[in-house]
């Protein structure tokens, strides 16, 4: 029982720390990536799928005129898909006063992946960037995208999402919501070394940029198009790399349970791209192999290992009277009693937000599970 307690516990070590501090080091040994301007700026097409996105819209726009990218070489495509508020009227509104704005609404709501590839059969950019309606992006952030494209071995540049402090007394002050900012953090600090060394496995859907050529469409039912639009071209021989000074600006969501929902249903989703992109788990296909199982893979095996670790401990305790295993058995019924605890009064402590977080994180992985096995992960929208 003690030696499968070590097993399990440094399987989580490696995937939650070991892994990362390993990829850093690697990343060091590679000179940074620099971006190189073109000599002449490339047309864009700024690609946006709405669903009930009116409160957002003008703030969009108004974001999107002050991008410090020749104006008359962008092109914005807004297509809404089956939104019920006002925004086919604001879109309309807009596309009466600007003729850069391509707008497209369709009754029926069929999903962002369809929305998305409708968008691409009317853009006319030779470059996408992809956006959300929710977030604003920095002034810069389309001349950073294009400059990284400029590189043939480049198939997708992501930006980097940036997560606002909650407002003092707001909904999203309480609970652990600065921790899902520090662990946003610390996912973006891999994701920067991953792109340093090779290539990322997926983008940050808020922002991030293909050549138009590159794009492959969706099947209906994708739940991560920014991930399946990665790793198909990562397939092709591309890599994906990480532009830190590319950004987008949101605020963590209003309420831990809104960020759980949105967690399970990103697990579920990569469940979902898993089961279709198998070539990912082929080392001889796959030249982010070693990264996509520890980063992505091992991820959703660590709750399974942290019940092992406990079950091996328990058993260990009870019918072996081991001292090491009654100790780490006393050491996990805090660690949990503490997350519980953090949950239950919504305590500000950082440590216990800290604590349950975590296993927020894990038990948002084991649901996303059972809702991509038992089908109830095709929700068609999230709502901003």
């Amino acid at each position: 029982m003690t030696t499968l307690f070590i097993i399990m516990v440094f399987f989580c070590i490696y995937t939650y720390i070991l892994y990362p501090i390993i990829m850093h080091i690697l990343a060091k040994c590679r000179p940074a990536i620099k971006p190189t301007p073109p000599r002449v700026w490339p047309s864009v097409s700024i690609v946006i799928a709405l669903h009930n996105e009116e409160k957002h819209l003008y703030k969009k726009y108004k974001n999107l005129t002050l991008l410090d990218y020749p104006q008359e070489k962008l092109e914005f495509v807004l297509v809404s898909d089956g939104s019920t508020d006002g925004t086919r009227s604001v879109l309309q509104q807009l596309a009466s006063t600007d003729s850069r704005i391509v707008a497209h609404h369709d009754a029926k709501a069929a999903g962002k992946p369809s929305a998305l590839n409708v968008a691409l059969e009317k853009a006319t950019g030779k470059i996408i960037v992809f956006m959300d309606a929710r977030q604003t992006v920095s002034a810069n952030a389309i001349k950073t995208l294009v400059s990284y494209l400029q590189d043939p071995t480049i198939g997708a540049v992501s930006g980097e999402l940036v997560l606002a402090n909650p407002i003092p007394g707001s909904a999203n002050a309480a609970g652990g919501a600065s921790n899902v900012g520090l662990y946003w953090l610390y996912e973006k600090w891999i994701r920067e070394n991953e792109s340093r060394w090779y290539s990322t496995a997926g983008a940050t859907g808020a922002l991030y940029a293909i050549r138009k050529s590159d794009y492959r469409s969706h099947a209906a039912d994708v739940l991560l198009d920014d991930f399946d639009t990665p790793v198909k071209l990562l397939k092709e021989g591309k890599r994906t790399v990480f532009a830190a000074k590319a950004k987008a600006f949101d605020v963590i969501e209003a309420s831990s349970d809104n960020e759980f929902k949105r967690k399970v249903r990103t697990l579920a989703g990569n469940f979902q791209s898993f089961s279709r992109q198998a070539w990912l788990f082929n080392i001889l296909e796959n030249p982010v192999w070693w990264q996509f199982l520890s980063h992505k893979v091992f991820r959703l095996l660590v709750p399974y290992a942290l019940f092992v670790a406990f079950v091996s401990s328990l058993m260990g305790a009870m019918l072996g009277g081991r001292f090491f295993l009654t100790m780490m058995l006393v050491f996990q019924l805090a660690f949990y009693g503490m997350g519980l605890f953090a949950f239950i009064t919504k305590s500000h402590n950082s440590l216990l937000n800290f604590v349950k977080v975590f296993l927020q994180l894990n038990a948002a992985s084991v649901l996303g599970a059972y809702q991509y096995i038992t089908g109830q992960a095709g929700e068609r929208w999230k709502q901003s």
